[in-house]
């Protein structure tokens, strides 16, 4: 739950970022966030992003009541990794070659937040977990 809460910051950091970028950045006499391609897999990220922060609170409310919350503990993790992972991606297509540039601090978490999918329990390990111990399917390892 720890990790999932921190990629959902992440993902709501890369939102802001590029969110406001787009706004500011003028090509052609328009702010490129009046362009689909930009607003799209941003708007996009933002839906994913609540929607993890959702399973993250839930498992949060279950593991507070003392009861078992391992299947939506891995679940807010999968989730909230892989969206922080589409909202990285669209921050650094939203900024371009801009995004690379050290002052916007975008490359820096990009790389950082890809970590997040195999650390400390990779995604396919979750995936393995939610079939076996969720689904009642044979163990896959």
């Amino acid at each position: 739950m720890l990790v999932a809460s921190e990629a959902i910051g992440d993902a709501r950091w890369f939102i802001r970022v590029a969110s406001k970028y787009a706004g500011e950045r003028v090509v052609f006499d328009r702010p490129i966030g009046q362009n689909q391609a930009i607003q799209f897999p941003i708007s996009r990220a933002y839906a994913e992003t609540e929607a993890a922060a959702l399973m993250v609170h839930k498992a949060a409310v279950l593991f507070q009541a003392g009861r078992r919350c391992g299947a939506e503990a891995n679940m807010a993790k999968l989730l909230a990794s892989e969206t922080a992972w589409h909202a990285a991606e669209a921050a650094l297509q939203t900024h371009g070659g801009f995004g690379y540039a050290k002052e916007y601090d975008v490359e820096r978490k990009w790389r950082e937040t890809r970590l997040m999918q195999i650390a400390p329990i990779s995604t396919n390990l979750i995936l393995a977990f939610l079939g076996e111990h969720v689904l009642g399917m044979p163990r896959s390892y």
